[in-house]
């Protein structure tokens, strides 16, 4: 369903001052989404471990889960569903040391990114600037199948990242040049029965494309795949909902007419759209 302005009524990515890189609080991000028609909320804080991370070891998992409930306290009450979540970089990477987290704390759903392809971060130009998009897109789609084929998270988030910083770097980007890349990465989402988001991020930003192309998410769809859920990314209040009329717009082209919903690491049921 859609709410009365249009927007798709659930965002599953957004962030608060748990992590590093957001000053806004949760009761802030909270009344912005009852604000906008948002009757479900994803809270998805960064938990990195890569040691040249600016978010390395800012992580509360604490903090995080007596803020929440505080959250849910006052918010609940008037409509709103608030998720538990978090962002996990690298999981195939760090799993040993973030795995023991997502074993203690009753999280609902479970973001994995790839931020950083080997020792080199995806949001550094001189990444791209010294080296050629097969090195530096290319590699990022190989790890990012290697990422989705480790699984043991729920969705994959802004699963085209790299092109936020490589457009305006190399001057364009064209997921079609890289489809023999992509679809491994689905594959393997489908496979371990991994969700994918559309990200509205990149509609905010000189690419002006959501995560993934629309021609990626018409492949995955192709392909089989159905679990799909709606993130605006947003880091600050404003950012709820981001786009979400485009963001339903691009399903619906895709071939999707439903999102799903996670409870408890659970798909739990499905949201027509």
């Amino acid at each position: 369903m859609t709410t009365p302005n249009g927007r798709i009524p659930q965002d599953m990515h957004t962030h608060n001052r748990i992590s590093c890189d957001s000053q806004a609080t949760m009761e802030e991000m909270c009344q912005s989404a009852l604000e906008r028609g948002i009757t479900e909320i994803a809270f998805t804080d960064h938990f990195d471990c890569h040691p040249d991370d600016y978010c390395h070891h800012f992580y509360r998992p604490a903090a995080y889960f007596e803020q929440l409930a505080a959250a849910r306290h006052v918010f609940e009450p008037q409509g709103l569903t608030i998720r538990a979540g978090v962002e996990l970089g690298e999981f195939h990477r760090f799993h040993d040391v973030q795995q023991p987290v997502l074993d203690q704390y009753p999280y609902d759903v479970i973001l994995g990114s790839l931020h950083w392809v080997g020792d080199r971060s995806v949001f550094d130009d001189d990444f791209f600037k010294n080296a050629p998009p097969q090195d530096t897109i290319g590699a990022y789609f190989r790890e990012l199948a290697e990422l989705a084929q480790y699984g043991g998270f729920d969705v994959l988030s802004h699963p085209d990242v790299i092109k936020r910083v490589a457009y305006r770097v190399y001057g364009e980007f064209d997921i079609t040049a890289w489809e023999d890349l992509v679809r491994p990465v689905w594959q393997a989402c489908i496979d371990n029965q991994i969700a994918i988001e559309i990200n509205t991020t990149g509609l905010r930003l000189p690419v002006q494309q959501a995560h993934p192309a629309p021609d990626a998410l018409r492949w995955y769809r192709e392909m089989g795949g159905e679990r799909l859920t709606v993130g605006s990314d947003a880091h600050r209040p404003d950012h709820i909902a981001y786009e979400f009329e485009t963001a339903r717009t691009m399903a619906r082209a895709a071939g999707f007419t439903r999102l799903c919903r996670f409870e408890r690491r659970k798909m739990v049921e499905w949201m027509d759209i």
